[in-house]
């Protein structure tokens, strides 16, 4: 049975009311999204926190309303169960003819003991789903997957590079992605 989905979360999302007093914690990330991308080689995208929290490309501390947090959270960790690449980050590859492609990079803390689980997707698009090359028996990139990084582009609306951003809040949150 598949989850009611995100799409729109952003737009439904509003200004958290311990948006002042929110600080990031390994133990409530849900996921965080950065951008490898030639104009923004380090860019953030997103992160999602227990229990409705989600901090946007602005470094803006939303909440999330809670069918969009459950869907979210859900397709992260379905995330998790799709096979390894075997490439650098863990890739997948769409097909496009153009080489050079935005990588959106997806971090996921496991079960097992914290660690945190890389998937990426480089040269994600809303129409284009054909692999370059196929991973296991997947030639087109998982519906899961796809969907969650439609979702996940959402983080970055309003977003203009070097304006009005929290730069404090962004790096603590890459910091938790360390190992």
């Amino acid at each position: 049975m598949s989850s009611p989905s995100a799409k729109g979360w952003h737009t439904r999302a509003h200004t958290h009311p311990s948006s002042a007093t929110f600080v990031p914690a390994r133990n409530k990330l849900i996921f965080a999204a950065l951008l490898n991308a030639p104009v923004d080689p380090d860019g953030f995208i997103m992160a999602l926190f227990r229990p409705d929290v989600a901090v946007d490309a602005r470094g803006r501390i939303l909440q999330v309303q809670p069918d969009d947090f459950a869907a979210l959270a859900d397709l992260a960790e379905q995330v998790t169960r799709l096979p390894e690449t075997g490439s650098f980050m863990n890739a997948w590859r769409v097909a496009h003819e153009r080489t050079e492609q935005k990588i959106d990079r997806l971090f996921v803390p496991t079960s097992d003991g914290g660690k945190i689980k890389q998937t990426s997707v480089q040269g994600w698009h809303p129409e284009i789903k054909q692999l370059q090359t196929p991973v296991a028996h997947y030639s087109e990139l998982p519906p899961v997957l796809h969907e969650l990084f439609s979702c996940i582009q959402e983080g970055r609306t309003d977003y203009q590079r070097g304006q009005d951003e929290n730069i404090g809040l962004i790096g603590e949150i890459k910091g938790l992605l360390e190992d």
